[in-house]
C-alpha cells in the first residue's frame, strides 16, 4: 500500500505577503471588480487570502494519504482535496485583485478525458482548471449531481457513489491510477463507469497554483514599482499654489488616497482644526501659533507623498502625529487616564458624556494655556473642545524636553 503526502514549501506565502507588505500603502489601496461588477477596496480580502493560505499550506503538508483507514471510501482524498479546492479558489482570486494572468504551463492532467462531443473549446490551462473542478465536484462537493462539468461527462449529470483507492473490487487496469472515481449516469449505455484519478497529477495541479504565487510576487513588485515612480514624478501641488491653506489640505488628502490612505484620518483631523472658528476670541493667537506648528509639521508629510518614502522615523516625521495626539509632561500617572479618554469627543460613536467627565479632571492643566471655563464644558460643542485641549497640550510641550519643543522653530510665528 502506497500512501501519498505533498510538499508545499511555506516561504512562498511568506515572500508573497512580504512582497504585499513591502508596498503596504498601495496594498492598501488596491480596488477590484467583485462578482456583481462593483469595484471595492481589495484589503481586507488580500489579508484574508494571506491568513487562509497559511493555514491550507500547513493543513495540506500534514496530510497523509492512502493510510490505511479509509478503504470503501476515500474520505481522506475528499477532505484534502475539498482544502486544496479552497487554496486554489484563493490564489486565483489574488490573481483576479492584481489583475495578472497566471504563466503559462504544459497539460498537467494528462489522464483526463475530454466528452468529443461538446463543441466547446478550452485552452489547455483552462482544461486543468476545469478537470480539477470536475475531480473535487464530483468527488467531494457534488457527488449526486454533477452537471457543471460536461465536457468530461459522459452524460448532462453524473453521480458518484464511491471513490476509492486502487485496490479490491474496483482496482483498474491502469497502474498509475491510485484512485477510481466510479460514476453512474442513465443516458448512455455505459451505465457504470470507473474513472483513474493519478495523485501526482492532482499534486501537480495544486503545486503549479501554489508557485504561481513567486509569478504574482515579482508582477505585484514591477507594477507597484511603475506607480511609485509614476507618483514621483508627479509634482503635489503646494501651498502657495492655492489661494486658501484649507484647499492645499484637501487637494494632499485625494493624492493621499491614491499614495498612502493611511494618511487620510490624520490630514482630515489637520482640516477640521482649521476649518474651526473660536467661540472665545481669546484663545485666537495661541490657535493660530499652533496652526502654524502643523503647517511646519505638514512639510515632512508633503515630503513623504512626494517621494512615496513612509519609512521615515525622523523626529519631523514624527511630529504630526505628536501635535494630534498631545500629551501631559507632568509626572502624575492620574492625568494618563482621563487624557485618553477625552478621545471620545473627537470619536463619532465616543461616550461623550464620560469624555467630558474626564475634561473636567484635566481643566486645571489646560487652564493654564488656554480661556476655559466649566461652563465651557457645557456650552461648546464636543469638536471644539477637544481642539482647545491640543492647543493646550501644544503650548504645554513647549516648556519641556520633548520632540515637539525640540523640533518647532523659536519664533515669535509659533510660540508665546
Amino acid at each position: 500500500m502506497q500512501m501519498y503526502k505533498i510538499r508545499l514549501d511555506s516561504k512562498i506565502a511568506t515572500n508573497f505577503r512580504n512582497t504585499v507588505n513591502r508596498y503596504i500603502n498601495l496594498s492598501i489601496a488596491q480596488k477590484y471588480k467583485r462578482k456583481n461588477n462593483k469595484e471595492t477596496n481589495a484589503w481586507n480580502t488580500i489579508c484574508s487570502i494571506m491568513d487562509r493560505v497559511d493555514d491550507l499550506i500547513c493543513y495540506l503538508n500534514e496530510k497523509e494519504l492512502n493510510n490505511g483507514q479509509w478503504k470503501r471510501c476515500a474520505f481522506d482524498f475528499f477532505e484534502f482535496i475539498e482544502q486544496a479546492g479552497v487554496l486554489v479558489q484563493c490564489i486565483d482570486d489574488a490573481f483576479k485583485i492584481y489583475e495578472i494572468d497566471f504563466p503559462q504551463h504544459g497539460n498537467i492532467f494528462k489522464s483526463k478525458k475530454i466528452n468529443k462531443n461538446t463543441l466547446e473549446f478550452k485552452k489547455k490551462d483552462e482544461l486543468d482548471d476545469l478537470y480539477f473542478k470536475y475531480i473535487r465536484s464530483l468527488s467531494s462537493v457534488h457527488p449526486s449531481d454533477t452537471d457543471r462539468h460536461r465536457i468530461f461527462q459522459e452524460a448532462d449529470f453524473e453521480v458518484s457513489p464511491y471513490v476509492v483507492w486502487n485496490e479490491g473490487i474496483f482496482i483498474l487496469n491502469n497502474p498509475n491510477a491510485d484512485l477510481v472515481l466510479v460514476t453512474y449516469n442513465n443516458e448512455t449505455s455505459e451505465f457504470l463507469t470507473n474513472k483513474a484519478i493519478i495523485i501526482s497529477e492532482v499534486f501537480n495541479y495544486i503545486k503549479y497554483k501554489y508557485y504561481s504565487l513567486n509569478y504574482l510576487s515579482k508582477c505585484i513588485s514591477q507594477k507597484y514599482e511603475k506607480i511609485i515612480d509614476n507618483f514621483r514624478n508627479t509634482p503635489i501641488k503646494k501651498p502657495s499654489d492655492f489661494d486658501d491653506y484649507i484647499l492645499y489640505l484637501k487637494n494632499i488628502k485625494k493624492e493621499a488616497l491614491s499614495r498612502n490612505p493611511d494618511m487620510e484620518c490624520d490630514i482630515q483631523e489637520v482640516i477640521d482644526i482649521f476649518s474651526l472658528n473660536l467661540t472665545n476670541d481669546s484663545n485666537t493667537i495661541k490657535f493660530d501659533k499652533y496652526k502654524n506648528s502643523l503647517k511646519y509639521a505638514f512639510q515632512a508629510i508633503h515630503r513623504q507623498l512626494q517621494n512615496m518614502d513612509f519609512n521615515c522615523n525622523s523626529p519631523i516625521d514624527q511630529l504630526l502625529g505628536d501635535l494630534l495626539l498631545g500629551n501631559i509632561y507632568f509626572d502624575d500617572d492620574n492625568y494618563h487616564y482621563p487624557l485618553s479618554k477625552i478621545l471620545y469627543l473627537k470619536e463619532e460613536t465616543g461616550d461623550k458624556m464620560w469624555g467630558i467627565k474626564m475634561y473636567k479632571l484635566l481643566l486645571s492643566v489646560f487652564k493654564k494655556y488656554i480661556d476655559i471655563s466649566e461652563r465651557d464644558l457645557y456650552n461648546l460643542e464636543y469638536n471644539e473642545l477637544y481642539i482647545l485641549s491640543q492647543i493646550a497640550l501644544y503650548h504645554h510641550a513647549l516648556e519641556f524636553e520633548c520632540n515637539i519643543n525640540y523640533m518647532i522653530p523659536d519664533s515669535d510665528n509659533y510660540r508665546c
